[in-house]
């Protein structure tokens, strides 16, 4: 949980649930102030993790009882990594193979962007990871892929490398195929789906996908 805001919070709730991310055996990380969106979507986080610069004092101290056994992981406040990574990387170091980010885009510009491209990182090859927004699923991947949603429904595909190569698209209203798309922000953007699955079919490079 990272420490966005979060406007529908019963929505992520319900996200998160038909997911089993909130069943017993699912790990709660809270990245610093993140905790206050834990508490706000009715979790307990089973680690708080950073430089502690932002938790809400009174959230603190209101449940303080209900967060005594809650781990805690201060981090120096001259760390090279944002708190949402180390809580990332916290979670992979305990063997997680499948993690969602919540709150990881909000009014700070810059950290939104660190958490858009923290999905990129090489040291998170073969871990399913995805942020999660109100009305949207951000992920990125580097090989072929489905993706499920219903006909009308938006998604954006933008190349990270310098140019990916497309050998089909299926299911999408501006399909590509024996192409490339450069590192570009318009040509992926608003694509449509027109099947209640998308096919992505991709020889070389790396994409990061939202899919509304």
């Amino acid at each position: 949980m990272a420490n966005g805001p979060i406007k529908y919070p019963e929505k992520i709730r319900r996200i998160l649930d038909s997911r089993s991310f909130t069943d017993s055996n699912a790990l709660i990380v809270s990245a610093d102030g993140g905790v206050s969106n834990t508490l706000e979507l009715g979790l307990m986080p089973d680690i708080i993790i950073g430089d502690m610069d932002s938790i809400d004092r009174d959230i603190k101290k209101k449940k303080i009882k209900e967060l005594l056994n809650t781990k805690y992981i201060c981090a120096s406040h001259d760390k090279d990594e944002s708190d949402s990574r180390l809580a990332v990387e916290h979670a992979v170091e305990m063997g997680i193979k499948k993690i969602i980010i919540t709150g990881a885009l909000g009014d700070r510009m810059d950290h939104s962007f660190a958490n858009m491209m923290l999905l990129a990182s090489p040291a998170l090859d073969g871990i399913d990871i995805k942020i999660i927004t109100d009305d949207s699923e951000i992920f990125v991947i580097n090989k072929s892929c489905t993706v499920d949603s219903e006909p009308g429904k938006l998604i954006s595909i933008f190349s990270l490398s310098p140019y990916t190569y497309f050998i089909k698209t299926k299911g999408l209203k501006y399909g590509l195929k024996n192409e490339k798309l450069d590192f570009s922000p318009v040509k992926g953007l608003s694509n449509v789906f027109t099947a209640a699955e998308a096919e992505i079919d991709i020889k070389e490079g790396q994409l990061l996908i939202i899919r509304q």
